[in-house]
């Protein structure tokens, strides 16, 4: 099976989670896994295998020179979310397809059946994105879609990278689209130029299995939210923690985020990764507050002026305050402890 990933060194802790939990659940198979990179040294690589281990699994360094995808520089990405769209050009002639995945997974099944899945003469397999219908028909109107077309997360993508290059989808291609067509909103560097070219030439395979994201299924669909271990193994083989329920850096507790750190306990960056939640749970938490403090600073102020006003108001929040540090408190010893 022939895995890619693209991760700077700040993402070595994350990838060597996601790829403990890949190995694990495919005992037996060969894993092929290229690491697309600008930054990672020698040392890098060997640390990984030695947290990772030789057996099964074959990490191979792909270095990709700064700069290489400077066209899709948008905002705050990280080059690195841009490399999946190198996928024709490094691979296409030595492999038939290849499958992406984000270091913000943990795979908990067998995800053969996703890697072997006929394409039906599509150019991606994939699965439909977390959007609400008002921000998929805006993206339709957007891109010039029709209302009803969907979207895929790229995440989790299988990349059929044959026909691909049989139509000549390189990376100077999307390029050149994003450069004649300025006026399209590209706001998220490859999943948007994906979508703009193929979301309707894409197989789209079962998002409950292939690209679970708990808090999306926890608040939008709660009749699919699997709140035990039991329900998430035989039910899903990918788990994917989007947007902010990363648990390394996310308060919510979540039967996910506990499969998650198990795994994570059992490399050398577990300490790090704890600290990082702790102090990421303190920020979250201060920012909170400060904008706490700043409505009762306006009920205040607008007391002072004689405005109507009511000081129940400032005490309710002060308490609301109270309140927040001290189950911040209570949450940081706990994972002090964990």
């Amino acid at each position: 099976m022939n895995i890619m990933i693209s991760i700077n060194r700040s993402y070595i802790p994350y990838a060597c989670v996601m790829l403990l939990s890949l190995k694990e659940r495919h005992k037996g198979t060969e894993l092929s896994v290229y690491i697309l990179h600008s930054e990672l040294t020698e040392e890098d690589f060997l640390a990984m295998d030695e947290v990772i281990g030789p057996e099964d699994i074959s990490l191979i360094p792909v270095f990709i020179p700064k700069g290489t995808v400077k066209d899709f520089q948008i905002g705050e990405w990280p080059e690195e979310a841009a490399y999946r769209l190198l996928a024709t050009d490094l691979f296409a002639g030595s492999m038939d397809r290849i499958l992406h995945l984000d270091v913000d997974i943990l795979i908990t099944g067998d995800i053969l059946g996703l890697y072997n899945t006929s394409f039906d003469g599509n150019y991606l397999a994939a699965c439909e994105d977390f959007l609400t219908d008002k921000v998929r028909r805006k993206k339709c109107r957007e891109f010039g879609k029709n209302e009803n077309t969907l979207f895929f997360n790229s995440g989790v993508i299988l990349f059929n990278l044959t026909k691909l290059a049989a139509d000549g989808f390189y990376y100077s291609v999307y390029a050149d689209i994003l450069k004649k067509y300025s006026a399209i909103k590209i706001e998220y560097p490859d999943q948007d130029m994906l979508n703009l070219l193929f979301n309707e030439k894409t197989k789209y395979v079962e998002r409950e299995r292939y690209n679970y994201a708990p808090y999306f299924y926890k608040t939008c669909d709660p009749a699919h939210y699997y709140d035990t271990r039991e329900k998430l193994e035989k039910n899903c083989s990918i788990i994917h923690m989007i947007s902010g329920t990363k648990p390394w850096e996310n308060m919510l507790r979540m039967e996910t985020s506990e499969l998650w750190w198990e795994y994570a306990e059992r490399t050398p960056y577990y300490y790090a990764m704890k600290v990082y939640h702790v102090q990421s749970m303190l920020h979250r938490e201060r920012k909170l507050d400060d904008a706490l403090r700043g409505k009762i600073e306006r009920i205040a102020a607008a007391q002072e002026s004689g405005k109507p006003g009511n000081r129940d108001d400032a005490g309710a929040l002060l308490d609301e305050i109270s309140r927040r540090e001290q189950a911040l408190t209570q949450r940081i010893e706990k994972n002090k402890k964990n």
